[in-house]
């Protein structure tokens, strides 16, 4: 009798317990960590949480998904040394469940990619990549569009939207025969599909933007669709947080993985009831005390390791900070534009040398400069070509990159060898007042010029037109090779940049110039011949122009250039392998 009744005062207390009492409904909850624009920041630093330590948050929330919005593949030295190959891997270590596709993850050609998404869809730790906008030429998807993943009795669906300025943002041959559909249609057609599969939640990351873009935005998506409950926006390297009338959420942690994001979402009820949503940015201080993932960690430090010696290596010396902050070399003239446009006329004898700044992605600190320095600052693998052009198809170009002042465009024209006086109040494609060459000499309009650019902008990319129309006279070593070489070639001697200012905007604050910055003349020196071990000095200046080296033609290579034992530099020196 006692045994009867302790076993129905038991179940009678585990209905209590499991059941909850009328008027009340189960809380279904999700937590999505997210990150955007990492870069290849994914050593822990004053400024950066580490992969390590995002590995750990993910392991350590309960009911969570990792998703990342694009630009994780490229960036700095220590992802592009291997083509995003450490990238791909320690996402995986951090078990990332779904990412879409940035613009930049095409950055190092269809076949470096086509390796990175087989190391991401691996076992163990599949990664999804996502992107339901892009097209094979056959109208197949390029990956896959979307996902459905379980968790905590919810049904969460995913799709990856890549902005459709891809195809001019990174070289047009890296996306040859793909196509960019419309985010916004292509958005809601993928919603529709996961509500009518079931889904509670869909979930967008999408890599278009919400600032400083042309065309649609994230922002623009959310309102003029139904159906998506969260974009994770990237691509603007700028902190979201957005709830539209029609409840869309838009959110983005940012760049460089200073934050992470954390999104909860919480259904009270069945199907069909409302999301609640809380989100909150992590930052340096507020993961301070979580312990990094160990497995991470090691898998990081034997990364470090293998690319020390390369990376380590000084190349040269500068007195001043070499600008590139991302407002600033978008939109005026910088030192260090100065210097990357110097270095493709030191290297080809071109007459000018346009460089767009969005190819500069980084500063570089004052003091030594580092084979790693020159490669963050410059990472994209772009060879250097000169075209032949008249002065007034060179004035057409500079106007194309100025057409959004007093705005930030990444085709904006850091120069060598010109200068210029531009007025931001007069109409775009009219802006230039005067131009001429360094030494004063007026740019004659029916004149020939050789001008330097990289092969992304010879091709047409950030839509410069006329350059695409004109043949390639010759072909050189990539930008980072340029800017080595001129701080090799110098010697014992200095270099500085610029030496005086080369385009005055005017009327962007009604004062002459742009306000908050001037280009400092940065004293740049070579190396001693122990500091950059491998290199040497040469005459300064070249001795005419010389074409990229072709097999077994040693002779031609650019006096100082070493190629180091890397896929990287292999890949992008191809006709220097197996030359010291």
């Amino acid at each position: 009798m006692l045994t009867r009744v302790f076993c129905v005062c038991f179940f009678s207390f585990l209905l209590a317990t499991c059941c909850p009492p009328a008027g009340f409904a189960r809380e279904y909850r999700v937590t999505v960590l997210y990150t955007t624009d990492t870069h290849g920041r994914l050593v822990s630093s004053d400024a950066v949480i580490g992969m390590d330590v995002i590995a750990a948050l993910k392991k350590h929330t309960a009911d969570a998904l990792l998703v990342d919005a694009g630009d994780y593949l490229q960036g700095n030295a220590f992802v592009n040394l291997s083509e995003g190959a450490h990238a791909a891997r320690l996402m995986k270590a951090a078990a990332y469940d779904a990412v879409t596709l940035g613009n930049h993850e095409f950055d190092f050609g269809p076949e470096a990619l086509r390796s990175r998404l087989t190391e991401l869809a691996a076992s163990p730790n599949p990664v999804r990549v996502l992107s339901v906008n892009i097209l094979n030429p056959d109208g197949t998807p390029f990956v896959r569009p979307a996902t459905i993943i379980g968790i905590n009795g919810l049904r969460v669906g995913l799709f990856g939207l890549t902005t459709e300025h891809t195809v001019v943002q990174t070289h047009p041959g890296n996306v040859a025969g793909l196509r960019f559909t419309d985010v916004t249609a292509a958005a809601q057609k993928a919603a529709d599909e996961l509500r009518a599969r079931g889904c509670d939640i869909v979930i967008a990351p999408a890599h278009v933007g919400t600032a400083g873009v042309k065309g649609t935005k994230s922002t623009d998506i959310a309102a003029r669709t139904k159906g998506i409950d969260v974009i994770i926006d990237g691509h603007s390297h700028v902190i979201v947080e957005q709830t539209l009338p029609n409840g869309t959420i838009v959110v983005s942690s940012g760049a460089h993985a200073k934050n992470v994001g954390r999104l909860t979402i919480t259904r009270t009820g069945g199907p069909g009831s409302a999301l609640e949503t809380e989100n909150i940015l992590l930052g340096k201080d507020d993961v301070a005390n979580i312990t990094p993932d160990p497995a991470v960690s090691k898998l990081l430090e034997e990364m470090r390791t293998g690319q020390k010696a390369i990376l380590e290596e000084v190349v040269g010396f500068a007195d001043a900070r070499l600008e590139a902050g991302r407002a600033l070399v978008r939109s005026q003239e910088t030192n260090l534009g100065s210097f990357c446009a110097d270095a493709l006329v030191h290297m080809t004898g071109a007459d000018v040398a346009i460089i767009n700044g969005g190819g500069i992605r980084d500063s570089i600190e004052r003091g030594p400069i580092t084979r790693g320095d020159v490669v963050t600052a410059v990472p994209f693998t772009d060879t250097v070509i000169t075209k032949a052009v008249t002065g007034r198809q060179l004035v057409r170009i500079l106007e194309h990159g100025l057409r959004d002042l007093p705005g930030e465009s990444g085709a904006f024209p850091q120069t060598s060898g010109l200068r210029l006086i531009v007025d931001a109040a007069k109409p775009a494609g009219d802006r230039i007042v005067a131009i001429s060459l360094s030494d004063g000499t007026p740019v004659s309009m029916n004149k020939t010029y050789i001008l330097a650019v990289t092969d992304f902008l010879g091709q047409g990319g950030d839509g410069y037109p006329v350059l695409a129309s004109l043949p390639v006279l010759k072909q050189w070593l990539p930008l980072d090779a340029a800017l080595i070489n001129l701080l090799v070639e110098k010697g014992t001697g200095a270099y500085a940049c610029p030496m005086r200012p080369r385009m005055e905007i005017r009327n962007i604050t009604g004062d002459s110039g742009k306000s908050g910055y001037t280009p400092a003349a940065a004293v740049l020196r070579a190396p001693s011949t122990a500091q950059a071990s491998g290199f040497h000095a040469s005459t300064p200046g070249p001795a005419g122009p010389t074409a990229m080296p072709g097999p077994g033609d040693k002779k031609s290579i650019i006096a100082g250039i070493r190629l180091p034992a890397s896929p990287f530099f292999q890949r992008r020196y191809p006709a220097l392998k197996g030359i010291r």
